[in-house]
């Protein structure tokens, strides 16, 4: 299942106004908080994060952008702010956004893998392996705090 609404949590977010932009390929909605990865066919551009295979992940939406709108889709402003894979913030995903129940604070240290705009997971899904960053903290409501 993907984001329905915004989901990110700033309160975790390190130097918030250092941010990239990303290209967005095609009419989707990209909800503040989502997971993205880089398009494989489409070097450059950015799509809603998966376990799939040949993507990278690219970031975290820093904004709702709706093209899924044809209005939307064709009005020039196809770009989303994000913090980019290797800035080194950290990001606060909560246990309903953790597909693995399991971690716990000996996980601290692990990587974590992509497995939907919306989910992380300890193992990649489908073994496409892409990773999304690694785990500095698990809070005791179940939520993981992730270093990008």
């Amino acid at each position: 299942m993907s984001l329905s609404a915004n989901v990110l949590d700033r309160g975790y977010i390190e130097n918030w106004r250092q941010r990239n932009s990303g290209i967005v390929n095609g009419a989707i909605h990209i909800y503040e908080g989502a997971i993205l990865n880089y398009e494989a066919a489409n070097i450059g551009y950015v799509k809603l994060g998966s376990d799939t295979a040949s993507e990278e992940f690219a970031g975290i939406a820093c904004e709702e952008v709706n093209l899924a709108a044809a209005d939307n889709a064709s009005d020039g402003d196809n770009t989303v702010w994000m913090d980019a894979a290797g800035s080194g913030k950290c990001f606060r995903f909560s246990s309903d956004r953790v597909l693995t129940t399991a971690i716990t604070i000996a996980n601290i240290g692990d990587t974590v893998y992509v497995a939907g705009d919306d989910k992380i997971a300890l193992a990649s899904v489908t073994s496409n392996d892409v990773e999304l960053g690694t785990i500095v903290d698990v809070l005791g409501d179940g939520s993981v705090i992730v270093k990008i």
